[in-house]
């Protein structure tokens, strides 16, 4: 068994055909059908089904998928320890867009050296990705805390607060406080879309907390942008990330007895066994309040 085997085992897992994975490796399918012929051969056993024009990973491939990462990871380790100048490390993140938003400043200004390519993903796709070896960290909410497996680790970095919030113009601009009778008045912008796992939730999935009062949902955008664009212009009253009612200089409203609690901590996921590079960089990424 070699190194090359098993990077071209963990490409095709991931990729699910030869075409493609040689496409990724730059490489041709024939190199890869006798690469994993010959990984096979080593190991006595078959390690894909084929299905249709695809293969599959069987019970024996799923079994090696995550020690052929581990080892690859230990791999990049040693190298990384022994290079003798300071390399350019590269390091695949993926996150959703609400969160990339805001952090992928805070961690490009803490991965010093390190080139950074992003990914955008809803937070069960991107695990699934550092589960595979696809990428190297995953930007999350804790939510997905119930996902994580013995392999994985978690550093929390910060967190993200959903508040209501105008614009200037707004006729609400003005007030100290507002109660959910008052916001009713108003028309809202609101998603139907979880942010985070993408998955549809309808429109009380953004924060408000009043199961009693019913308010008019003129827009349903599942675009934070077009959401800050619609409450800076001041047509709609909508819930926002803190740190997008600040880029945005909008207004936000303190709600009397708003009880609900809106607020999610923030999270780097990487593999355990990453090279110690990937763990510094989740490590030193300042929490954020």
């Amino acid at each position: 068994m070699e190194i090359l085997e098993l990077i071209r085992f963990v490409e095709i897992a991931n990729a699910k055909t030869l075409q493609s994975a040689a496409t990724n490796l730059h490489t041709t399918p024939g190199a890869l059908s006798k690469s994993l012929k010959k990984l096979e051969s080593s190991l006595g056993i078959l390690l894909f089904d084929r299905v249709g024009k695809q293969l599959v990973l069987n019970e024996n491939g799923k079994r090696l998928l995550p020690q052929a990462i581990k080892i690859l990871d230990l791999k990049d380790n040693v190298k990384a320890m022994l290079t003798p100048t300071s390399p350019v490390f590269n390091c695949r993140i993926s996150a959703p867009a609400i969160l990339q938003y805001r952090w992928i400043g805070i961690i490009g200004a803490t991965a010093r050296d390190i080139q950074i390519e992003y990914e955008t993903d809803f937070e069960l796709t991107a695990l699934e990705k550092v589960k595979k070896g696809v990428i190297d960290i995953a930007l999350t909410t804790q939510l997905i805390q119930p996902h994580l497996n013995e392999d994985l680790e978690m550093v929390t970095i910060g967190e993200l607060t959903l508040n209501l919030a105008v614009g200037k113009t707004h006729p609400l601009a003005g007030k100290r406080s507002v109660t959910s009778a008052e916001l009713v008045n108003y028309p809202f912008a609101v998603p139907n879309t979880s942010p985070f796992c993408g998955e549809l939730r309808g429109l009380s999935c953004d924060g408000w907390s009043s199961s009693s009062l019913k308010r008019e949902t003129k827009w349903i955008v599942n675009d934070y942008a077009a959401l800050c664009e619609l409450v800076k212009c001041g047509l709609a009253v909508a819930y926002l990330p803190d740190y997008m009612i600040e880029a945005w200089q909008l207004i936000q409203l303190k709600v009397a007895l708003n009880l609900k609690n809106n607020t999610e901590q923030v999270c780097l996921i990487y593999r355990r066994h990453a090279p110690a590079w990937i763990k510094a960089l989740a490590r030193e990424v300042k929490p954020i309040s």
